[in-house]
């Protein structure tokens, strides 16, 4: 039999042993990235993704920058897909010169995995829609350059922060974005995605709803003293609410002698974490024991994991301690979202002689003012539930004329809903013949369309004054530090001066009582800077943030 014959190639492969391995690196990267694009033309994701955006995550949603309005995910529900739609229209009803800002946010939420739901995600869009519909077609805050919005989406638990910055930088040359706002919750994502924005694009990003005392920290300084240059925020921070938790719980009748602080103790939110920390030494008092009863929060859930059972399970083992401390007021320092857990538990768990529990919690108790437990505890009559607001639609009052401020709110509310202004019965005057936004006033409840209205606002302000047009957007921050004193912004949820961190002088706080059927009032208006700001200041006047000798 004779002898089998080699080729010979592979021979001499076999004598030169890099040839041999470089062949099969280039084989074997062949193989892979013929069967990634084999795989992709057999099997196609399911989602398709408008310009801008890509699919990602799971389930998969679409990530970046919305261009044209397309969904996010397909199954959104029919109210985000108008709210979609009406972006869309008033861009496209733009004509000329323009220049754009973005709402950034999750808008593409998971039910039981994310702490906010599409029902909290629609007045943040009516809000930024309100504020564009101002600024093109009334004489509020300008004329020119004309002002488109684009939908931005991070993703579940803001996971596609990365992806969506990214997605900013492609498109913002060709579509004129100046400023970005909204950024949801106060958590590590959204910080980095700040800083990102800040040191790769150099535009502004105004945070409607950032209330973490460390949100405007570089997260890349080790030292952690680092400011991220181009964030500003028109709500107070959590050590800000907590002082005013601390004002209304200090007037209450009988004194508050006992006092819970119920603290979620979960790494990578700066909302839970500074409102704790803050808590645990502001409610310290003469005549008053403070007992800290910790639990933990889920802090990286997939979908269909149960987010509300693990936490039941914490709290009915909390349930003992809690009897134990019999606290006057319990405040609540975690996630709204999370605050029905704790009421279901409360109110199903053993009696334990407390026939009431006065619930007070931070600013994101807003987001369970639909929360069947929450409600269904305050008609049982076993709690009560009154939060730190942000903003409120009867914060200032019902008195006409009333204040500056209230002035501003009634022009404001009037743009919202198409109604004639709730003091001098005048329909809002448009500069054009153009359809009115008719939102309904109910979404105003939480405050979110408010604040979100404002950051877009400031956003458009600073864009309109930069003479540099777009060619120099890092203008736009130091137009943003002039906005104090006499040069105040007339917002929503009060006037808008910016302190030099960024962060909002002058701003009230709210206190709202929640009803149970999902109603809110305004029970107090506090202060926390201590001075009341409704107006702006006149020569010689007295009190204004940021004037020279406060006035």
């Amino acid at each position: 039999m004779p002898p089998a014959v080699g080729n010979p190639r592979f021979g001499r492969l076999r004598r030169h042993r890099t040839l041999s391995v470089l062949a099969a690196l280039v084989i074997l990267t062949g193989v892979v990235f013929g069967g990634r694009w084999a795989y992709g033309r057999l099997f196609p994701p399911s989602l398709t993704c408008g310009a801008g955006m890509t699919a990602t995550g799971t389930p998969l949603a679409c990530v970046g920058v919305n261009i044209d309005s397309a969904p996010f995910t397909d199954h959104e529900p029919d109210r985000m897909r108008e709210l979609e739609n009406a972006v869309g229209t008033a861009n496209g009803q733009v004509k000329g010169d323009y220049t754009s800002i973005v709402l950034m946010l999750d808008l593409s939420p998971v039910s039981d995995v994310d702490t906010l739901t599409y029902g909290s995600l629609y007045p943040n869009i009516e809000g930024a829609l309100a504020a564009v519909w101002r600024a093109n077609n009334t004489a509020a805050y300008g004329s020119t350059p004309a002002i488109k919005l684009y939908l931005a989406n991070m993703g579940s638990q803001y996971g596609g922060w990365a992806v969506t910055v990214d997605k900013l930088k492609e498109k913002a040359n060709a579509e004129h974005i100046s400023a970005v706002v909204g950024l949801g919750q106060s958590t590590d994502q959204t910080r980095r995605a700040a800083a990102a924005i800040s040191s790769q694009l150099h535009i502004p990003v105004v945070g409607s709803t950032v209330t973490g005392d460390s949100m405007n920290i570089d997260p890349a300084d080790p030292a952690g003293k680092k400011q991220i240059a181009d964030l500003f925020r028109v709500s107070p921070t959590n050590s800000d609410s907590v002082v005013a938790a601390t004002q209304y719980a200090s007037g209450l009748k009988p004194a508050v002698t006992s006092l819970a602080v119920v603290a979620d103790s979960v790494t990578g939110d700066d909302y839970t974490q500074t409102l704790a920390a803050a808590a645990k030494t502001r409610f310290q008092a003469a005549n008053r024991t403070v007992t800290v009863l910790p639990y933990t929060s889920p802090g990286d859930l997939t979908a269909g994991s149960g987010r509300q059972d693990y936490l039941v399970q914490q709290f009915n083992l909390m349930h003992a301690n809690l009897c134990q401390a019999a606290p006057s007021v319990v405040y609540f320092a975690g996630r709204g979202h999370d605050l029905g857990a704790f009421v279901e538990n409360w109110v199903q768990g053993a009696p334990c002689g407390i026939a009431q529990l006065h619930i007070l919690a931070g600013d994101d108790a807003s987001e369970s003012i639909h929360d069947k437990g929450v409600l269904n505890g305050i008609a049982s009559g076993r709690v009560t539930v009154a939060y730190t607001a942000l903003a409120s639609p009867d914060e200032w009052g019902t008195q006409c004329p009333g204040s500056d401020a209230k002035h501003n709110y009634d022009q404001f509310w009037a743009a919202f809903t198409g109604r004639p202004d709730p003091c001098t019965g005048q329909p809002l005057t448009a500069d054009k013949d153009v359809p009115t936004l008719s939102f309904d006033p109910v979404d105003l409840a939480s405050g979110q369309a408010m604040l979100t209205h404002d950051a877009a606002v400031a956003a458009i302000s600073a864009g309109r004054r930069d003479a540099a047009g777009l060619r120099n957007p890092g203008l736009q921050t130091g137009i943003l530090h002039q906005f104090y004193c006499a040069q105040m912004l007339p917002g929503a949820s009060g006037w808008l001066s910016f302190g030099s961190d960024g962060t909002p002088a002058g701003k009230p706080t709210p206190v709202v009582q929640l009803g149970a059927d999902g109603t809110t009032k305004t029970i107090a208006l506090t202060w926390p800077d201590g001075t009341p700001n409704l107006s702006l200041p006149q020569r010689g006047g007295k009190g204004a943030p940021g004037c020279p000798n406060g006035g």
